[in-house]
């Protein structure tokens, strides 16, 4: 089954396969940029004041938005969530959740309320969809 996801700024997608977290789309971010140059490493970066600094956003001047295709199975889960989440729970956190959930309402609820235990400091939003056979 093919994904499709349209990406654009900080908001990431996530895909969770045989137990394993990947972050598919790339952050949009003048800090990622500087990662990408060698100038600093993800921890690095994500203390500077670049790290939401957006290189690309709608209605922005360099406006790019990205569409990633990937192939899915069944059970596979996929996520996409603004960087109100991901800047208060860490991609292992994500994967546990994602691991143990019980449905996609319930990982949803749960993940907003690490978010916001952790501080909730910008808005959360967050999609999670499972790949299931039609019945």
């Amino acid at each position: 089954m093919l994904f499709r996801s349209l990406q654009i700024g900080d908001s990431r997608c996530y895909l969770f396969q045989d137990d394993v977290l990947t972050q598919i789309s790339r952050d949009q971010t003048m800090a990622q940029e500087l990662i990408d140059r060698g100038v600093f490493s993800r921890s690095e970066a994500d203390r500077t004041r670049w790290a939401h600094v957006l290189s690309s956003a709608i209605g922005g001047k360099q406006t790019a938005p990205v569409v990633t295709r990937v192939d899915r199975k069944w059970g596979d889960v996929g996520m996409l969530c603004s960087d109100g989440l991901t800047k208060h729970v860490s991609d292992d956190r994500i994967a546990e959740r994602l691991g143990t959930m019980s449905s996609a309402k319930q990982v949803c609820k749960d993940l907003l309320q690490d978010a916001l235990d952790d501080g909730g400091s910008d808005n959360i939003t967050i999609i999670v969809s499972r790949v299931t056979q039609k019945r």
